[in-house]
């Protein structure tokens, strides 16, 4: 019988991966891989031709680059440039992004649609090569197992892939993250909320996040975010005007069914059983029993109680990157609008989870725990692949991310408090600069 001490094993001096553990590593990411190239080979071209999300974004773009912010919100003028300068389609994909998104990638729209998406993949390609640049203390010992693992991770996660086909922006939101983490280990906290404010255009994520930080009381990182925030709010209303602006978040209201959905965008179809988040999954066990107001009750309510078990959990963390770790996942969970894409913030916990507890998996039950639940995480999103209509079962390996990420926050704490050395997510202190 396996025996668990009291406070987590000392980490080995080096590490030696099992036999068992090399063949997952070998065999999962590059299945994934091989799904991934299989999706590019058979649907690349569609993509390439403007059945991509990136439509959105190169339209607005393209009306920012035209002098035409003042109706960026509007819906038939969205529909106007994207048929025009994309491909007709019968309805438009709106963007709902802050409209300083839209001026940030207004340079793109200078070039073709099919040219502006070739360097948008690039663009995303290369921020991912930088996180894991950014991430590589992090991963000594996943590049134990194979020099090349960390790469394939990337690569085979599947969220990743997706926003790679579909020019989204969510890698750039994880470089984002990446970058904040990095910054927040080495005590740079105005400079992280400063950096994590960028991320904003995928808002649904990142005021989760920093609601969670308000409760954690992190005030020198709020303070960083709410200035930059404040400042790409300005320039945002600035560049569309107020009457614009006050149309885009009667538009957010909309889709959230907080308000009328009388405009075109709020009139977009949404399809929740395709999300992996709270909202997703409550809608696809209880829509056929209950009311739409009573099932966006229940969502808020049980989102309300993963926020708050989270927040009360996270109290004891001293560590701010540890709870950037910890924000990550609950934010995901109780975001509105969470596509597989969205799930591209994810790799950075998975990862960090994986190489930190791997050296321990063969000494620790609570570790073989953790590992799988990242291993889980990397491999639950395939079933896009093969029932892409139940994604909101995904939500089951977030929850578990989420309970995972908890648990090593708790043996950290146990071995700080017992002086036990070196700790979870700072093996070595040294090799983490």
């Amino acid at each position: 019988m396996k025996v668990i001490s009291k406070n987590p094993p000392a980490a080995p001096n080096v590490f030696t991966p099992s036999y068992y553990v090399k063949g997952l590593a070998l065999g999962v990411p590059t299945f994934l891989v091989a799904v991934h190239l299989w999706t590019w080979v058979f649907a690349g071209a569609v993509f390439w031709g403007g059945h991509a999300d990136f439509r959105q974004l190169y339209a607005a773009a393209k009306m920012v680059q035209m002098g035409r912010a003042s109706q960026l919100y509007d819906y038939e003028s969205q529909k106007a440039l994207q048929d025009r300068f994309v491909s007709p389609e019968g309805i438009a994909l709106p963007f709902v992004s802050p409209a300083y998104e839209a001026l940030a990638f207004s340079p793109l729209s200078k070039l073709s649609y099919r040219a502006a998406y070739g360097v948008m993949v690039g663009i995303n390609l290369t921020a991912l090569a930088i996180c894991l640049l950014l991430l590589r203390s992090w991963t000594a010992n996943l590049r134990a197992a194979f020099v090349w693992l960390p790469v394939a991770l990337a690569l085979g996660f599947l969220p990743i892939a997706g926003a790679l086909l579909q020019g989204q922006d969510s890698i750039l939101l994880t470089l984002i993250l990446v970058s904040a983490f990095v910054l927040l280990h080495r005590e740079r906290k105005l400079t992280a909320g400063v950096v994590t404010a960028i991320g904003l255009f995928k808002f649904s994520i990142v005021l989760p996040l920093v609601a969670l930080f308000l409760l954690w009381r992190r005030w020198r990182f709020l303070f960083g975010f709410a200035l930059c925030g404040a400042s790409l709010l300005l320039i945002s209303v600035w560049l569309t005007g107020a009457a614009e602006a006050r149309t885009y978040i009667g538009s957010l209201l909309g889709i959230a069914g907080l308000g009328p959905a009388d405009s075109g965008l709020a009139q977009y179809p949404v399809r929740l059983q395709k999300m992996a988040d709270v909202h997703g999954l409550v809608f696809e066990v209880a829509h056929r029993w209950l009311k739409p107001s009573y099932v966006s009750a229940v969502a808020l309510l049980a989102s309300l109680v993963v926020f708050a078990c989270t927040a009360w959990h996270g109290r004891s963390v001293q560590n701010t990157s540890q709870l950037l770790l910890i924000a990550i996942p609950c934010a995901v969970l109780v975001s509105h609008h969470t596509y597989i894409h969205d799930l591209s913030v994810l790799f950075l916990p998975m990862v960090l989870m994986l190489d930190c507890f791997l050296p321990f998996e063969r000494f620790d039950r609570r570790a073989q725990w953790i590992v799988g639940i990242a291993g889980l995480m990397l491999m639950a999103p395939a079933i896009e692949s093969y029932a892409p209509d139940h994604f909101y079962l995904v939500t089951l390996a977030v929850a578990a991310l989420l309970m995972g990420m908890l648990l090593a926050a708790e043996l950290n704490t146990r071995c700080r408090d017992s002086k036990v050395s070196p700790r979870f997510f700072d093996q070595d202190l040294s090799r983490h600069g």
